[in-house]
C-alpha cells in the first residue's frame, strides 16, 4: 500500500467499498455452522439475502444479506 488515499484503488479509499462506481461500506463476516441457515433465519426477520451461499463446503462457504436498515452483513462456515 502506497499510503494513497485517491480512492484509485490504492490506499485506504480504494481498498474500502470496492473502488469506482461501488457504494462505500464496512463488511464484516459472522461465522455461522450453516451458511444456508443462517441466510434463510435472516430471511424470516426480514433481511434480504443479497449472495450464497457460495463457496466449497468442507473448507469456506459464505452469504451476504441486508438486514432491515440496509446494512450488509456475511456469515461465514464450513457448510
Amino acid at each position: 500500500m502506497d499510503g494513497s488515499t485517491t480512492g484509485e484503488g490504492t490506499g485506504l479509499n480504494g481498498g474500502i467499498g470496492g473502488g469506482p462506481g461501488h457504494q462505500p461500506r464496512v463488511l464484516f463476516y459472522v461465522g455461522v455452522p450453516d451458511v444456508e441457515a443462517a441466510l434463510q433465519k435472516a430471511e424470516s426477520l426480514g433481511g434480504t439475502r443479497r449472495m450464497g451461499p457460495d463457496g466449497t463446503p468442507g473448507t469456506l462457504v459464505v452469504g451476504h444479506f441486508t438486514d432491515p436498515e440496509g446494512n450488509l452483513i456475511g456469515v461465514a462456515g464450513t457448510a
